[in-house]
């Protein structure tokens, strides 16, 4: 299955998602901050586990925003307010290193080191991202 395939409306979570991640590649190579777009690096492991993770979740799968580092390593947040609730996965410039996960729900928090699509996917579902 294919994303193309299975996004229907233009505005489902996974369109908008991956229309933010694409949008990052059109930006500015660089302003007086540092890098703005991705590395190809990053930029294709973020699509990889948007993909993944939208194949695991299907319609429930919650829109994430998308922004780079001054290095152009990319963060995809989905946040929400009720309950308090944030996930992050960082995305490195270089492939030697290691992609981190972020996730608070109301004071608690911690950062995971060793990410699998299986994780993000667990903690966007015990966020209950709807």
């Amino acid at each position: 299955m294919t994303v193309a395939q299975s996004a229907k409306p233009s505005s489902s979570n996974i369109t908008v998602t991956l229309k933010r991640l694409i949008a990052l590649l059109e930006e500015d190579e660089t302003d007086e901050y540092g890098v703005l777009q991705p590395s190809q690096s990053a930029f294709k492991l973020a699509m990889r586990f948007v993909v993944e993770a939208y194949e695991a979740m299907g319609d429930s799968f919650p829109r994430a925003s998308a922004s780079t580092d001054e290095k152009g390593s990319i963060r995809l947040t989905w946040s929400k307010l009720e309950p308090e609730c944030e996930v992050r996965l960082v995305c490195p410039t270089d492939a030697d290193r290691q992609v981190y996960l972020y996730h608070e729900l109301g004071d608690t928090y911690a950062v995971e080191q060793s990410v699998t699509v299986s994780n993000l996917v667990q903690w966007l579902e015990l966020s209950n991202y709807k």
